[in-house]
C-alpha cells in the first residue's frame, strides 16, 4: 500500500513538471559585467526597481564574483538596492518562483513577496542570517530556518491559489506553509500574486550583502481566464415614471466582483439641495499622533479614501480647501495631494489632480491649505492627503483620537500603497471643506455591490424619483467597477426628459430619442399621446401624426438633414422640441 502511494505521488509530481510552462527565466549571462543589471534590462516587461528608477542607487550591477551558472550573477552589496521582478498580479493557478541565493560568512541577504506589481503589499519576508540563521516572516508568524553559508542555496516559493496557500522551499526543504491572501501582519489580504522584491535587507545589526542568479518564473497549474465584465448597454433613455434596468456578465472563469453607483457630471441643469454638507471628513475626536516612527528617513504619502457612499450625499458641491493635520514632529517638504478614483483591483488612488506645497511649523497644528481652482464632486471615490519628507523615528503624521474607519486610511512610502498598520486605531487628520449645494438625486441603483459567478447574469434595477425637478434633460453615469484586469470601469449614461404640465404644473415624462436622429425617431411619455406635428426651421408643418397611445416611432428616412420643430400633445399640454436629421 505505502509503495502504491509512493508511486502514486511520484507520477503526480512527474505530471505536473511534465505540464509546467516556464514563464520567465533570467540567468544575467547576456549583461555587461560591473553595470546596473535593470538598466540594461529596460525597457523590460519583467524588472524595476522599487521606485521604477532603473540606473539609481535602488538598481544592483552584475559580477563575475560569485555565479551559479555560469559566469555572472547580480550582487546587491550598496544597501540600497530594491529590485523588483513583475510577476503580473496573478490571481488563479500554481506557480513557483525559484533563484539561487549566495550569502558571504558575515553578510546577510532578504527578500520578500509582494501581492500586486506597485509594491507596498507584503505577502511575506524572507531573513538570511550573516551566521547560517535566517527567518520567515509570514501571517504574523516568525518561522526560523538555518541555511549554508558560502554556497549557493536554491529557494523556490510555491503560490497555490487553488488552496490560498504559499510554500517556502530551501534546497527542497519545506521550510513554512501559509494562507497567502494574507499580509505580514496576519491581517487579511488580496490572492494576487505582484512580485519579487530583491531588497538590500537584514536582520536587525546585520549588514545585507547577497548574490542571486538563475531566476525562474514557472506555471505549474494553468490559471482560469480572469473576470471578463459585458454590459448590455452604454446608455439608457427614460422619462423617469418606470423603472429601467441593465444586465451585467461575467464572461471570465473567475468570480467577479462588483460595484455599481450613480454619478453626476456637472450640468447647469442640475437642481441644488435646500441644506449641503459643510465638509468631508472621517475625524472622529480630538487629534493625537500613536502611529509609529518611521525606520529610515523617508518620503511619505499619506491620504483617505472618500467612498462614493461617503461622498454621495456631497454630490454637486465643490471642495475649496482642506484641513491637515500635523503629527507629534513637524515634516519637511509637505504638499497637499488629491487624487482621482483608485484602481478598483489594486489598492492606491488614481491620477494626481492637486499638489500643492505648503509649510507646516507647529507639532498637532491644523492647516488649511485652499484650492487654486474648486474640485467638483461628481460621485466617484476622490483621494485627499499629503506628501512629506520624514526623518526616522519622527512623527509627522497628525492623527485623531480614533475609532479607527476600516479601508480609508492608506499610506505610501513607494510606488503602492497599504492600508495603514491596522493595530493603530486613529484616522489621519484630513478635512476637505465644502462648497455650494448638493444637488438632487433622481436615480438609485440597486444592488450597489455583490459577486457574479462565472456565467451567471446580474441584474442592475434603476429607480427614479422625478419629484420636484423641472422641466429639463438630466444626465447620470452609472459606474460599475470590477476585478476584470482588463476593463476596471464601465459606464452607462441614464438620459432623463422631464417635461412640465401647462394644466396642474405636475411634472410629466416625455422621452424623445435619439437625437440626432439618422432613421427613427422615438417618443415615451407617461401621458397619452394624441398627436405629433413636424415643422420646418421656417415653420412649415412637414407632417403630422394621430398617435393616440404613450409612445410611437416617427420615421425621418424621408427627410432632408437638419433641424425640426416637434410639437407633442397630450391632452391640453404642448411639448416642444428641437430634433435633429442625419
Amino acid at each position: 500500500m505505502k509503495k502504491s502511494l509512493l508511486i502514486f505521488v511520484a507520477l503526480f509530481w512527474i505530471g505536473m513538471v511534465a505540464n509546467a510552462q516556464i514563464l520567465f527565466s533570467d540567468s544575467f549571462e547576456t549583461y555587461v559585467t560591473g553595470n546596473y543589471m535593470v538598466q540594461q534590462a529596460a525597457p523590460s516587461t519583467w524588472w524595476t526597481t522599487w521606485t521604477n528608477a532603473p540606473g539609481g542607487a535602488e538598481d544592483a550591477r552584475i559580477s563575475e564574483l560569485q555565479a551559479h551558472s555560469p559566469i555572472k550573477s547580480v550582487l546587491v552589496d550598496n544597501g540600497t538596492s530594491d529590485i523588483i521582478l513583475k510577476l503580473g498580479n496573478k490571481t488563479s493557478g500554481k506557480y513557483n518562483v525559484s533563484f539561487y541565493y549566495y550569502m558571504p560568512t558575515g553578510f546577510g541577504g532578504y527578500y520578500n513577496i509582494q501581492h500586486y506589481v506597485a509594491p507596498g503589499s507584503y505577502a511575506s519576508e524572507v531573513y538570511f542570517g550573516n551566521n547560517g540563521t535566517g527567518e520567515v516572516v509570514a501571517q504574523n508568524i516568525t518561522t526560523p530556518f538555518t541555511h549554508a553559508m558560502d554556497t549557493w542555496i536554491f529557494l523556490e516559493n510555491i503560490i497555490d491559489f487553488d488552496k490560498d496557500s504559499a510554500y517556502l522551499f530551501v534546497d527542497g526543504v519545506k521550510i513554512v506553509q501559509w494562507k497567502f491572501s494574507t499580509v505580514t501582519s496576519g491581517a487579511a489580504g488580496p490572492a494576487s500574486l505582484g512580485g519579487i522584491d530583491f531588497y538590500a535587507g537584514s536582520i536587525t545589526g546585520q549588514t545585507s550583502k547577497f548574490y542571486f542568479d538563475d531566476v525562474a518564473f514557472t506555471q505549474l497549474i494553468t490559471p482560469l481566464d480572469p473576470p471578463t465584465i459585458n454590459v448590455s448597454t452604454t446608455s439608457i433613455n427614460t422619462n423617469g415614471l418606470a423603472p429601467e434596468s441593465f444586465t451585467v456578465t461575467n464572461d471570465g472563469q473567475q468570480d467577479m466582483t462588483f460595484t455599481a453607483y450613480p454619478t453626476y457630471p456637472y450640468s447647469a441643469t442640475n437642481v441644488a439641495l435646500a441644506t449641503s454638507p459643510t465638509d468631508l471628513t472621517y475625524v472622529a475626536s480630538a487629534p493625537t499622533s500613536v502611529l509609529g516612527g518611521f525606520t529610515a528617513d523617508v518620503t511619505v504619502r499619506s491620504a483617505v479614501v472618500f467612498t462614493p457612499t461617503k461622498v454621495n450625499p456631497s454630490i454637486g458641491q465643490t471642495i475649496t480647501s482642506v484641513f491637515v493635520g500635523i503629527g507629534n514632529d513637524v515634516p519637511t517638504n509637505t504638499a497637499l495631494l488629491i487624487f482621482e478614483r483608485g484602481s478598483s483591483i489594486t489598492p492606491g488612488p488614481g491620477n494626481l489632480l492637486v499638489n500643492k506645497p505648503f509649510t507646516a511649523t507647529t507639532a498637532g497644528e491644523l492647516i488649511e491649505v485652499i484650492l487654486d481652482s474648486p474640485l467638483y464632486i461628481d460621485g466617484n471615490d476622490i483621494w485627499i492627503g499629503y506628501t512629506c519628507d520624514a526623518l526616522a523615528t519622527t512623527y509627522p503624521l497628525g492623527l485623531d483620537g480614533g475609532p479607527r474607519v476600516a479601508g480609508v486610511n492608506w499610506i505610501s512610502v513607494g510606488p503602492g500603497w497599504s492600508e495603514m498598520n491596522l493595530a493603530v486605531d486613529n484616522n489621519f487628520m484630513i478635512q476637505g471643506i465644502l462648497q455650494g449645494s448638493a444637488i438632487q438625486q433622481w436615480l438609485t441603483v440597486t444592488p450597489a455591490s455583490g459577486t457574479i459567478i462565472p456565467a451567471q447574469v446580474q441584474t442592475i434595477d434603476l429607480a427614479f424619483n422625478i419629484t420636484g425637478l423641472p422641466a429639463g434633460n438630466y444626465l447620470s453615469t452609472v459606474v460599475i467597477g470590477c476585478n476584470d484586469p482588463t476593463t476596471e470601469f464601465s459606464e452607462v449614461d441614464v438620459n432623463l426628459s422631464v417635461v412640465t404640465s401647462i394644466e396642474n404644473n405636475n411634472s410629466i415624462g416625455i422621452m424623445t430619442y435619439p437625437n440626432p436622429a439618422n432613421n427613427n425617431f422615438n417618443i415615451k411619455s407617461d401621458s397619452n399621446i394624441d398627436l405629433v406635428t413636424l415643422y420646418d426651421i421656417n415653420g412649415k408643418l412637414v407632417n403630422s401624426y394621430k398617435v393616440n397611445a404613450t409612445s410611437t416611432q416617427i420615421d425621418v428616412n424621408n427627410l432632408s438633414k437638419g433641424t425640426y420643430l416637434m410639437k407633442i400633445q397630450t391632452g391640453s399640454n404642448e411639448i416642444t422640441r428641437n430634433i435633429v436629421v442625419e
